[in-house]
């Protein structure tokens, strides 16, 4: 497995570091570190009237490089162990894209990367970097809130997207033992509603009964999941909240004290970009954990 984790100094980079160094991955995985920024002159560099000599600009530049140079070799000290290869690369640039090409370049199968916060002000901070990361990759992306894994949601709404997320899920040999807890969402509930309108009594009959088929295959989606994934060795159950899609796998995270919720997209481009905004976005922007978010590629 390949895995691309960027770092960048932060108490969330710290964590997302932890996270893959005490993470159980597939065998012969491959760990490729990725520091992005633009080179770090200093504030007053800029300044109205301000000169700076060539030498002390190639000063500051080469100073910056060697304090990241620093940071990924303690960095790749920490993430040693029997069996993991790694590497690191650093890169001059913008962030989001920057982690997104290079991720497409080393052929990634997943990118990991901090959250630097959440709610109305975390989430305007995550939005510059991780959330714009998980719009645009390819690859499956794990937006990191805790340096652990104990306890996971997978949110499937029965979709090959959803599929992929699960499989990736029962792939992990880091997850095996662990409860996870599977939402598949039902927008509506079910209810006769024919006394508003009798001359209507038929359609509305058909109406609920589309809508009672809708829940029982959210239940039945909910269920075979859990079966898939207790045969791959967690602890698995399955539940079939009503409500907004983005706000019960949310809540269910939170009831459940899950660490990570694993989830899969649609989208890629255009109009399905849209769509997705519509549940993974908002589940990255308001989670309380870690988000696991799997693009079918």
């Amino acid at each position: 497995m390949k895995i691309l984790l960027a770092v960048d100094g932060s108490s969330a980079s710290e964590r997302a570091i932890d996270l893959v160094g005490t993470t159980a991955w597939p065998a012969g995985s491959h760990v490729r570190l990725i520091h992005v920024a633009e080179p770090n002159l200093a504030g007053y560099a800029g300044l109205p009237g301000v000169m700076v000599s060539s030498e002390a600009v190639d000063e500051a530049i080469q100073a910056d490089r060697e304090y990241r140079q620093e940071l990924l070799a303690t960095t790749r000290a920490r993430l040693e162990a029997p069996g993991r290869g790694l590497d690191s690369v650093i890169v001059d640039g913008r962030a989001a894209s920057s982690i997104v090409d290079a991720a497409n370049a080393f052929e990634a199968d997943l990118i990991v990367l901090g959250s630097h916060g959440r709610g109305a002000i975390g989430s305007a901070v995550l939005g510059s970097v991780a959330a714009e990361v998980v719009e645009y990759a390819a690859t499956p992306v794990l937006v990191v809130r805790n340096a652990t894994i104990s306890r996971l949601v997978l949110a499937d709404d029965g979709s090959s997207s959803a599929a992929a997320a699960r499989a990736l899920l029962g792939h992990m040999p880091g997850f095996r033992g662990l409860p996870v807890r599977v939402v598949s969402a039902a927008e509506r509930q079910p209810g006769w509603l024919g006394w508003l309108q009798p001359e209507a009594a038929g359609d509305i009959q058909a109406f609920e009964e589309a809508l009672q088929a809708d829940f029982k295959d959210h239940e039945t989606t909910a269920s075979k999941a859990a079966d898939e994934l207790a045969a791959a060795g967690l602890v698995a159950e399955g539940v079939a909240p009503v409500g907004d899609p983005a706000t019960e796998i949310v809540h269910a995270a939170e009831a459940f004290h899950a660490d990570l919720i694993v989830m899969g997209t649609r989208g890629k481009t255009g109009f399905e970009r849209l769509l997705l905004g519509s549940v993974a976005h908002k589940v990255v922007q308001r989670a309380h954990c870690s988000v696991l978010v799997v693009r079918r590629r």
